[in-house]
């Protein structure tokens, strides 16, 4: 259901981000990134994907809608904590690419307990490659197996899939091989959805 039943007006809070989702939707499709029929929902909570409904993606909505404007955040860091929520969501609907060697070796056992709540604050709008730890994209993505993906997807689908620009980064803040398998891993996984080889 996407209308309220009682004021006929957007349920799902899409209406009141269209300028981050039309960005969002872009830097998909430039980075080749096939639509999962995915859905981004603002929500009370906290923002994030269940595995159960991976093509759900809940926003937190004081981010959007804060009453008072330091809960808000700017449309270039919503573009980026949309990403990052849309690489959980990648994830858990090909949920069984974690499995292949390749992956496990790059991004480690993803399915691993994720130890309790964090509070730390993230700063998606930060395109640059952070310079530690050294075979992470940032220290976010050191957290977690999950997060690290999330973080790899992010990057990824901001700089517009150019492993080139990328790897000139990495070779410039020393960062480990580790990290290039991360990027090549996922660039390929996208490569063989879309049947190129």
């Amino acid at each position: 259901m996407n209308a309220c039943p009682w004021c006929g007006n957007d349920a799902t809070g899409r209406d009141l981000i269209p300028r981050a989702l039309t960005r969002v939707r872009r830097l998909l499709l430039v980075s080749r990134i096939r639509d999962w029929d995915y859905r981004v929902l603002l929500r009370p909570g906290i923002s994030g994907v269940d595995p159960r409904y991976p093509k759900i993606v809940e926003i937190e909505q004081r981010y959007v809608v804060g009453k008072q404007r330091r809960d808000e955040i700017s449309w270039t860091m919503l573009v980026g904590l949309i990403t990052h929520e849309l690489g959980h969501s990648f994830l858990y609907h090909h949920w069984e690419w974690t499995k292949h060697k390749r992956f496990v070796r790059a991004f480690g056992e993803v399915d691993k307990a994720y130890r309790g709540m964090d509070n730390s604050w993230v700063y998606f709008q930060n395109r640059r490659v952070a310079i530690a730890p050294r075979d992470h994209v940032t220290a976010y993505a050191a957290k977690h197996p999950q997060e690290d993906f999330a973080e790899t997807f992010r990057f990824y689908v901001t700089r517009r899939g150019r492993l080139r620009d990328l790897f000139a980064e990495f070779g410039q803040k020393r960062k480990g091989v580790i990290l290039y398998e991360k990027f090549l891993v996922l660039h390929d996984f996208v490569r063989a959805l879309r049947g190129w080889t």
